[in-house]
């Protein structure tokens, strides 16, 4: 394990092209905070980006669930904090705390991540991983949920996206805060407007690749609005969401 911190601590400035029109922190970015502080901890381990590539594996994200408390403005120094929960069969699982710069808990999540086989896209045992890596299984900030969000029964379309360039990320796929951006983008303005998003549950289940164009598709549930972003070709879930959201305050 050498030098790796158990728990893994970084600061940002939410900077002005991370913001929305109210000034506040969009949750797509802050989802990309939380890829790049995981993508940090396991720097210069068995698990980082090279050493992988090296064993033509990858890591691709399952799950993510996350809650937010309190916005974070522009320009606020913000503190994230993570850590390895350990393992659950394949999954390998990951737990982030975002503090304000006054020291208050801003938002929390919680994420399950699997290693596949880069031509196969099987996924890989991580038995070695309890040794290999540093974890805190008894620390625990959200309880991660593995079931999948489930399948849509009927719903409505929302909305279709193309796949640019600029969605593609270093494994050749879309990296994982682009469907949040597009399920948020789905919404009408008056919506965003009047309300602010407080929550999501996201469930990664196939993926986007260049020359693609995707659908959103919306409808009613029992927890909450549920979303599926589609491949248009096909009609194949690439994931699903479960939103919350909370009014917006005036200082919103």
């Amino acid at each position: 394990m050498g030098t790796t911190p158990p728990v893994w601590k970084e600061q940002r400035v939410v900077e002005s092209y991370e913001i929305d029109m109210f000034g506040m922190l969009r949750p797509h970015m802050l989802f990309g905070f939380l890829l790049n502080s995981a993508w940090g901890h396991t720097q210069g381990t068995p698990y980082d980006f090279s050493a992988l590539s090296e064993r033509h594996q990858l890591w691709v994200l399952s799950k993510l669930q996350l809650e937010i408390r309190k916005p974070s403005q522009w320009g606020e120094q913000i503190s994230i904090e993570t850590w390895s929960k350990g393992t659950d069969r394949f999954y390998a699982l990951r737990d982030f705390i975002i503090w304000s710069a006054h020291g208050e808990k801003a938002a929390s999540a919680t994420t399950a991540w699997m290693v596949l086989d880069k031509s196969s896209y099987r996924p890989q045992k991580l038995e070695r991983m309890k040794d290999d890596f540093p974890s805190i299984p008894g620390k625990e900030e959200m309880q991660t949920k593995l079931k999948k969000v489930p399948e849509m029964e009927g719903g409505t379309d929302r909305a279709q996206f193309d796949v640019h360039f600029s969605d593609i990320d270093v494994n050749r796929h879309v990296t994982a805060a682009k469907y949040l951006q597009w399920i948020l983008d789905s919404y009408p303005f008056e919506h965003h407007a009047q309300n602010r998003m407080t929550s999501v549950e996201i469930s990664f289940v196939a993926e986007a690749v260049m020359g693609d164009r995707v659908t959103v598709r919306a409808e009613s549930g029992p927890d909450g609005e549920l979303l599926a972003v589609r491949r248009s070709s096909d009609g194949k879930d690439l994931c699903r969401a479960v939103m919350g959201w909370g009014e917006r305050a005036p200082r919103d």
